[in-house]
């Protein structure tokens, strides 16, 4: 099985250390992504394809964002829960790499986890106001 790995996007450089050392703790190869790099699939981005030459240089969002790949069982939660423990606010958006994300370059994953967060954002509102 390939090596944990979790992308960073959009990370404010303390926030980014903070988090990459969580991820070193819990034996996770944290990457920062690049803006420049918001084209690459997010398999390429975790190493599991090659990287397109191409550099991304449109438009791009700059909400915090985390994608995991690799991640045993358990490993998820022991991770995100270390966030609690640590005092380090969560992430809103965030994924696990699947087959079908994978094929997918970050602009499109991003977008996908904004409609998610919205939705249950808006659900969760519903409930406090029903």
């Amino acid at each position: 099985m390939r090596n944990a790995i979790v992308l960073l996007y959009n990370m404010a450089d303390e926030r980014a250390k903070q988090i990459e050392a969580l991820a070193e703790h819990h034996v996770i190869t944290a990457r920062v992504v690049d803006p420049t790099e918001f084209n690459q699939t997010l398999g390429a981005l975790c190493g599991l394809e090659e990287m397109a030459d191409k550099r991304y240089e449109g438009s791009h969002f700059t909400d915090e964002m985390l994608v995991m790949a690799n991640f045993k069982k358990g490993m998820l939660n022991r991770f995100l829960d270390s966030f609690r423990d640590a005092g380090i606010p969560s992430v809103p958006l965030k994924a696990m790499l699947t087959e079908t994300n994978s094929k997918w370059d970050s602009l499109t994953l991003h977008e996908e986890l904004k409609c998610e967060y919205e939705y249950f954002k808006q659900m969760q509102a519903g409930r406090r106001d029903g």
